[in-house]
This record gives structure tokens, sequence and C-alpha cells, in this order.
């Protein structure tokens, strides 16, 4: 039996287990740990990056004098109880807390040992209090924590917060005056506002098992005590707060693929239907979607893009009236999806990209500060904004890039100093990895996109090159570090990336350009900018192989129907192969007249009036025109693509004579793999495309 989202939110009950209490005896000062050695310069392998990071997260306290990172240390080590199939070796992790003074990062930190924990994250409650995010895997014995539904065992984390001085005294675990549902729910850890004005409190929401339904909760940060504010209805997914009042909550489907959003401006109350909506392939409200506050009652800031407008902006959208005002920040030819805030809800800038990260400051000044951060790293990585001083004196920014998977640093306006703070992945040093080049390629019917053209390191001459469309449609790649990608370069093999008609970020008219065309003029600009790089002459046109997951699982299909000759084969993970049935599909599980259902008609053609464009897209209608070797990989408890779309491929390529290979991952969706099977899936692809090309 497939499980629900809210049936494993709720899961607990009745799974005959206990969570222990967590531990908090090891929380106390002690010295900091040395760094690990760096790595040669070769080609790393696949279990190189997929190894954990040793630097997860870092945080600035709201006055900006004081610096936290997470860290861990990472060993394997013997697993007390293999049952269910596990690895003769767990991993054992020690986190530990720095704090660094700001003022002067040379001087010796202060160390907060957390213990043998996996972390996920570190935020300021205050300028005293720190809230760590810890995960559980196993219990005291070694066996996982989750949920068995019928003959199967779903794997699930159990989440908590950890509450801690600076100095690591007066530890605390939140929800501490609940032990029963600190012993037994799987997810304390939802933090949905910081409550700024507020140093001793924040709201944080968890599922009620006996009301079927999540609840919103004020929890204090000193004594752990958490107190129900707000109960949601049995659709409830979460709450928006503005000034430390729920204004916005949003209710979805089982699936989450259809939403409602309800408001409640201050002084009301009852919640109004404002929208009915769907999440975007960016996992974005496409009507309302909420980025910011701001210091009027009632009225936010929204990323929104009008009927008759090109591209998105930031719009005041007042719970009142239901007014959409008029674009308040825009940026020429970009869509401005998010804003960078502090924590008094003060505007610092827009959040928009090209290519790449940028940002339209308020301040003219940070502009500046900005554009020489961006030139000490040569114009090469992504600088996003990561945290704020209330004063916006002092930054901290995460930098990504092609050649680097990530690096935090801090930025002194005052000074003009910028000092790293850390790699994540140390062992992954820029010399290692693949470098990624911007081509601008030319259309056969006129037109121009952007690929991204990743090289392998130590490679001369035309190389096997790998095309990797992505997923969405309507999202896109952009220029920064992908694991997929270095996987493959670590191979030889180069590996292009188009962003072909009906991708997202170029604009509506770029995007609508793929409407209707999921089986031509999407595939021709793959086509397009396929040929653009042999032609060159970087590329070997007799090793040429597509790759992709979701829409690029169905491109990659589709791509070995038009081009049989082309490719020597394809790897299709989680994709559509027949339109028809995707739509059907859609219909009975988000309704005909949801959202998402008519996006989806509106992007691949209506069942009613398009048949045989619908038939002539879909690679399982012309599975006779395949020549190459497929691999198909699906989980098969994915509610966005369902696996019989594979598993009918399959059926049907068999009965064609082809060759083909099909993988399914037992009780995963469609994205959210474990970190195993995540490796499955580059691992054999790998093995599939190195066989092709040998």
């Amino acid at each position: 039996m497939q499980l629900t989202r809210r049936q494993l939110a709720a899961g607990i009950l009745g799974a005959g287990f206990a969570i222990p209490p967590l531990s908090l005896e090891g929380v106390r000062a002690a010295e900091p740990m040395a760094a690990a050695p760096s790595a040669s310069a070769k080609p790393p392998e696949l279990d190189e990056l997929f190894k954990p990071a040793g630097l997860l997260d870092v945080a600035l306290s709201p006055d900006g004098t004081q610096i936290a990172s997470l860290r861990v240390v990472h060993e394997q080590v013997p697993n007390p109880n293999t049952a269910r199939g596990e690895p003769k070796t767990i991993r054992k992790n020690t986190a530990f807390v720095l704090l660094n003074r700001s003022a002067d990062l040379t001087a010796k930190p202060t160390y907060v040992r957390v213990g043998e924990f996996e972390v996920e994250q570190v935020e300021w409650a205050s300028n005293a209090r720190l809230l760590i995010w810890v995960v559980m895997r196993h219990d005291q014995k070694g066996n996982l924590y989750g949920l068995q539904s019928g003959s199967y065992f779903y794997p699930l984390p159990v989440r908590r917060v950890l509450s801690v001085g600076v100095d690591g005294a007066s530890p605390v675990v939140l929800f501490g005056n609940q032990p029963k549902a600190v012993r037994r729910e799987f997810d304390l850890g939802n933090l949905v506002d910081r409550l700024p004005k507020e140093d001793n409190y924040v709201l944080m929401q968890k599922w009620e098992s006996g009301r079927g339904c999540y609840g919103l909760y004020r929890v204090n940060v000193i004594t752990g005590e958490a107190q129900l504010s707000e109960l949601g209805v049995r659709a409830t997914d979460g709450w928006y707060i503005q000034d430390g009042a729920p204004v916005l909550r949003f209710d979805s489907n089982t699936r989450g693929t259809s939403f409602s959003v309800y408001g409640r401006a201050p002084g009301e109350e009852h919640w109004k239907l404002i929208r009915r909506t769907r999440r975007n392939e960016m996992q974005r409200y496409t009507d309302i979607d909420v980025v910011g506050s701001t210091q009027e009652p009632g009225v936010l800031l929204v990323s929104h893009r009008a009927e008759e407008e090109e591209f998105s902006s930031i719009k005041l959208f007042d719970i009142r009236t239901l007014a959409m005002g008029k674009p308040f920040k825009a940026i020429e030819g970009a869509d401005v999806t998010g804003v960078a805030m502090d924590e008094a809800d003060r505007l610092i800038g827009v959040s928009y990209k090209r290519d790449r990260q940028e940002y339209g400051f308020q301040d003219p000044d940070l502009a500046r500060h900005y554009r020489a951060l961006n030139r000490f790293y040569k114009d090469e990585c992504n600088l996003a904004l990561y945290d704020a001083s209330l004063d916006h004196s002092h930054f901290l920014f995460q930098v990504t890039g092609p050649r680097q998977p990530g690096q935090f640093v801090y930025y002194n306006v005052k000074t003009r100093h910028v000092d790293v703070l850390g790699d994540q992945y140390e062992h992954l040093k820029p010399e290692r990895l693949a470098r990624m080049e911007t081509l601008q390629v030319a259309c056969r019917d006129g037109a121009k996109i952007t690929a991204f053209l990743s090289h392998p390191i130590n490679t001369t001459g035309p190389a096997p090159m790998v095309v990797m469309p992505h997923g969405g449609p309507e999202v896109r790649d952009y220029f920064d570090y992908n694991v997929w990608v270095q996987a493959l370069c670590a191979k030889g093999w180069l590996v292009l990336q188009p962003n072909f008609r009906g991708s997202g970020g170029y604009g509506k008219s770029f995007g609508e350009a793929g409407r209707r065309n999921w089986g031509d003029r999407m595939q021709a600009d793959v086509e397009d900018a396929v040929a653009q790089v042999v032609a060159s002459g970087v590329a070997d046109p007799k090793r040429l192989a597509i790759m992709g997951a979701s829409y690029g699982g169905y491109a990659a299909m589709m791509g070995v129907v038009r081009q049989p000759a082309l490719y020597r084969c394809a790897v299709a993970i989680a994709g559509d192969f027949d339109l028809i049935d995707s739509l059907a599909f859609s219909r009975k599980e988000d309704g005909a007249d949801s959202e998402t259902y008519a996006y989806w008609v509106s992007s691949m053609g209506d069942p009613k009036t398009d048949q045989a464009l619908l038939r002539a897209h879909s690679p399982r209608q012309r599975a006779e025109e395949i020549q190459a070797p497929v691999l198909m990989i699906t989980g098969t408890d994915d509610t966005i693509v369902s696996p019989e779309q594979s598993r009918a491929m399959a059926k049907t390529l068999k009965k064609a004579g082809k060759l083909y290979e099909l993988i399914e991952l037992e009780g995963e969706g469609h994205s959210g793999w474990s970190e195993s099977n995540r490796k499955k899936v580059l691992a054999e692809s790998i093995r599939f495309i190195g066989k092709a090309f040998s």
C-alpha cells in the first residue's frame, strides 16, 4: 500500500515502538577538531561525490557579532544490526558547533559538542540562544526508524530541535513538555517563524495524531515548553506568519499538486479562500507566491506575473482587500522570484537569476560591495545572500559554482573584508571538477537558446558526450554545481545541458513556446544544441548518449525516437512515455476541474481535440522507431509520474524486440530519494552508458 504524505506524518500511531529521549549530556565546551587533509587532483569517484559535507551550515547572530558554524566528522563503523538488508557498516557522525566573534575570526572559537548525531542546520533564536536540528535514522540497537505498511518498510528519520546557550549550557529539546510527542512523533523539527521580536519564543508546527491535522505551536526556546496556538484542518500543510500571527494558510490534496490558499488579515476571525492554484516545477505557487512581509499589517510581498506580463516581479498583496498591486520591484529581462529580508522584515534586495545568482539591492552601496565580491570570485560563482545582521553591515554568503560545491564566507561592509569560513566539501577541490562554459545555440528556425557544456578534466580531442535535458519542463539549468554533471564528467564524458524552448526563467513567451510542442520544437532545440557542439569538434559524434529525469526522462526517450541513429543509448528516469495516459492520470488524481490538470492539458495537448498530436508526441506509441538500447528507472511509489508509465513502456519495447532495462526503486517517489538510491541511479546510468560507449 502506498502511504500518502499525511499518512506518513500520522503513521507513528500503532507502529509499536518508542523513540528514546535525545541525550543532552554531551553538550559542553571543548577544543575544536582538526580539518581534513585535501584530496589529490584527480576526477572524483562516485563515493566521493556523495561523501557528506563536513561544514553543513552557518548562521549570523542578529547583532552580527557572532558566527555559528555547524560541522560534522564522519566515520564508518560496524552496523550492530543488519536486518532489512542494511549494509555492514553505518555512518557515525560527531557533530559540533564553532562559535566565532566576527570582530576577530583568528581568535580561538568556542566549541560546542552536539554529540554522535546526524545534524541538519543551525539558527540563532536570539543573540544568546542557538537552535540545532538533529536527525536520528537508527535506534540504539541499530534498527531503522520507520513504518511497516503491508510487506514494505518505509524508513523515516526522527527530527528534533535542540536549543542551547552560546556557551553550550542549558540545553533543552523543543516540545520537551510533551513527553509522548517526544517519544513517538517522527518530525518535531518544523520551524514556521523565528518570532524576531520575542527572543525566547518561536512558532513551530506538529502533526496532531489524535486530530488528524497539523497544529501550530508557540515554543519557549529556554524551557522547551510548547503551547498550542492554532489547529489546521486535515488538508492543511502549513502557515505564513506576519508579525507573530498566521495570516495565510496553505491546504493541499494528498498528492501535493493542487493547493488552496486562505487568508486572515490582522483583526479578522475567519479564514477566507484567496486562490486555488498549483505549484509549478520550481515548487512555487503560480498565482500567489509569497516571498516576504512588509511593515504594514496584512500586506505581503509576492512574486507574481500577470497574464499580460512577460516576467515575474515583486508586488504588494493586501490580504484584507485581496488586491494585487502594480510591480513594486522588477528587473528587466528576468523573473524576480525572491527577496532578501533581515530579521525585522526590512527589505535588503530582490533575488533573481539569469545564468547566475543576482540581486537588486535597495542600498546602492550594497550593490557595489556585491559586485566586488563577484570579482573576488572572478565572476565564476553564485553568491547567495545567506544571512544578514540587523544593521546590514555583516553578511554571510554561500558560494557555489560549477567547480565549487559549496563555501561559506563572512563579509564586513565597514572593513570591506571577506573571510572564508570554510568549504562544505573540502575533498572536492576546484582542480578536480569539470569546468562549465555557456553556449549560445542558433536553432534551425532562427531562434537562439542557451546551453551549458561541461568539460571533463585531463581530456583532449573529441570526447564522448551525454546530453542531459532538464525536467519540468518549465524550469531551467544554471551555471552552477551539479552532482550528476560531475559524476558523468568524471568518466571522461562531456555533458550538455540545453535550455530548450519551454524552459522557465526566460519569460512567458519562451516558456509558452513549448506548449503542445513536447515532441517537436522542444526536441529540435536539443538536437540543434547537439549538432552545434559536434560541429565544433569537441564531441565524438559516434559516442553520444541522452539522459534525463521527469520531463528530461521523456525528452531522452523521445530523443531516440526522433533520432534513432544519433544516440548510442538513452537513460530515461521517471519519465512520461504516453502523454494520453499521463493526462488521464492527472485527471483522475487531481480532478478534471483542477488547476493542475488544466496546466498539463495546456502543456501537452487536449485529449479531446489533440489525440493525433498526443500520439505523435508519445514515445510508447512510436517504440518501433527506437534503435538504441534504453534504460528506464522509476520509483514504485511515484505519485507525480506513475510507475506504470515505465512498466507499460517496457512491455511495448519487449513486444517490439528492442533492447531495454527497467529498474524499479522500491518505496521511492518522484524525488527525494535516499542517498543510497541516488547513488544507485547514477551508478546504473554510468554502467549503461559506458557499455554503449565501449
